[in-house]
């Protein structure tokens, strides 16, 4: 296993930190949702004739990616973020929103589950206190909520506190990684049909890394991306290393190969199911932000085509990605088959979001874009 320490590249033998604990319950165990009924949301109107019946048995449902919503940032603030909560929660209700399935049916866009893609909030304030009652709404009306970060919610290596992390952007991390894995938990108290586990980071920090399935399908979040390196601070840190500049520097990083590893193994276990995997790079991003800090003896390609690979096992798949502000499509030749990448629009500001039609029978049937309607906002930008 390789590792690096403030730019220098160590080789050695490393204690990874598997099986990660969850509020005392080890990584082997499946965390399932008690069985909390999910109260009724919507009430039912009439449908507009020109929209067709779908069959009441239809096991498709809603999943609404959310790439960034950068509370605290660009002027977003907590009450136009929660402006289009209220408006994605109710579009179940006003019945505006379809998708059209391509086979003469058609199914409301209705959330059933929602999934937020990195770039929680504004950088080193991502936390349950801030950031929760955002969210609330979705978790009231019983939607499940499942969070990964981006790099405005990690302390990237070129950040923080020169020349590198410090007290204060490690204390950011362990708020972030404590916000994720409040919406997991809280998810699976509020929906009996969903069940989660944490693949944990390879040193001492990191980040933990999700694989959940929701009525069938699997939901695969590797935050801000697969290659994410965990790290590690000298005993005694921060005092003894650099306490003069809050610790900074003074981190070990470490390979995230082995949590890759265990990743994929889980998702061996379960290869029949659709899958929709997560992270807040996209593939179609450029190199740099793929950074490992050297800690692999990997490219950029090779990490995404990683990435790629364990897509293309799914015989139904797709991958979401947010970070550029902007909606694109994309599909990557994987062998015989194609890989379709769907980034969301921004959220923040504008409330765009990519709807996913998902069913554990019938596989992925359509991603849509969605623009939610103008608010009046005191952010023009």
């Amino acid at each position: 296993m390789t590792i690096r320490r403030r730019g220098r590249r160590i080789h050695g033998v490393m204690a990874i930190a598997l099986p990660v604990v969850l509020l005392g319950v080890p990584i082997g165990l499946i965390v399932t949702a008690c069985a909390t009924a999910r109260p009724a949301l919507r009430s039912q109107e009439t449908i507009p004739s020109e929209i067709v019946e779908r069959n009441p048995d239809d096991d498709a449902f809603t999943v609404i990616f959310i790439g960034d919503p950068e509370a605290r940032m660009r002027g977003n603030t907590a009450e136009e973020l929660g402006e289009y909560v209220e408006r994605l929660l109710a579009l179940g209700e006003t019945r505006h929103e379809w998708f059209r399935i391509g086979d003469g049916r058609t199914h409301e866009i209705d959330p059933a589950l929602v999934i937020i893609g990195g770039d929680i909030s504004k950088d080193r304030q991502t936390s349950i206190e801030l950031d929760m009652p955002i969210w609330e709404p979705f978790f009231d009306a019983g939607v499940p909520v499942l969070a990964g970060f981006g790099n405005h919610d990690w302390e990237p290596e070129s950040w923080g506190d020169s020349p590198s992390y410090s007290f204060a952007g490690h204390r950011s991390n362990e708020s972030t990684t404590a916000f994720t894995r409040e919406t997991y938990r809280r998810s699976a108290e509020i929906a009996s049909d969903l069940a989660y586990r944490e693949v944990g980071p390879t040193a001492d920090h990191g980040p933990v890394t999700f694989h959940a399935t929701y009525r069938g399908v699997d939901i695969v979040n590797f935050n801000t991306f697969l290659y994410q390196p965990s790290y590690e601070y000298p005993a005694g840190w921060p005092i003894t290393c650099n306490p003069l500049a809050g610790g900074a520097g003074c981190q070990t990083f470490v390979t995230a190969e082995p949590q890759i590893e265990a990743m994929e193994s889980l998702l061996a276990e379960g290869a029949s199911r659709p899958a929709i995997f997560v992270q807040h790079y996209p593939l179609s991003t450029s190199d740099g932000w793929w950074d490992d800090y050297d800690t692999t003896d990997t490219t950029p390609a090779m990490r995404k085509q990683r990435l790629l690979d364990m897509i293309a096992r799914r015989d139904e798949a797709v991958f979401l990605a947010g970070h550029n502000h902007r909606s694109s499509q994309r599909r990557w030749p994987v062998g015989d088959r194609m890989v379709a990448e769907h980034v969301a629009p921004y959220f923040g500001n504008r409330g765009g979001v990519l709807a996913v039609l998902a069913s554990p029978s019938r596989g992925i049937l359509e991603v849509r874009t969605l623009e939610l309607p103008a608010i009046p906002a005191s952010n023009p930008g």
